[in-house]
């Protein structure tokens, strides 16, 4: 996951679309509202950030090729990962759902639920509670937790 500068998040990602590299920029379909208008926008659901799918030899060569790129997260000197099948969870919450979130605040461990109906069938992931009502997460390592408004009626206990 590479950190980029303030508002270059887009730049970014069309160089590195460009440059044939595997990448994900997590937006999602959002109305802004002025005194005098709304406006549908594509609003970053991680400002700063961009996903990268790649080796380490590709991340160093994105990482001097472009001056946009920061750095990448990690932890003790190691680039954080982000598990294949964590990642194809956050796309779907964030491409079929609406009204997710990403927290770097732990989470309280919940019930290991399977999703029953909806854009997330099968899903398997974590049930937390979250205010007054309940959530779906899903743990995305360093990063923290992705968190969707579910029905409790659409999922079971694994």
């Amino acid at each position: 996951m590479a950190r980029v500068g303030s508002c270059q998040e887009k730049k970014v990602a069309a160089g590195l679309a460009g440059r044939g590299v595997e990448h994900y920029l997590p937006v999602r379909r959002e109305v802004r509202r002025w005194s005098d208008r709304r406006k549908v926008i594509d609003a970053l659901v991680l400002p700063r950030y961009i996903f990268l799918h790649c080796t380490d030899t590709e991340r160093l060569e994105v990482l001097s090729s472009d001056p946009k790129i920061r750095g990448f997260l990690s932890m003790d000197g190691v680039p954080s990962v982000v598990r294949d099948s964590e990642m194809e969870a956050f796309r779907r919450m964030v491409e079929q759902g609406s009204g997710v979130s990403v927290t770097s605040e732990p989470l309280a461990p919940g019930d290991r639920v399977r999703v029953l109906d909806g854009p997330l069938t099968g899903l398997e992931c974590e049930l937390v509670s979250v205010g007054a009502g309940r959530c779906l997460a899903v743990r995305l390592g360093l990063l923290g937790t992705a968190t969707m408004d579910l029905d409790i009626q659409t999922v079971e206990k694994i």
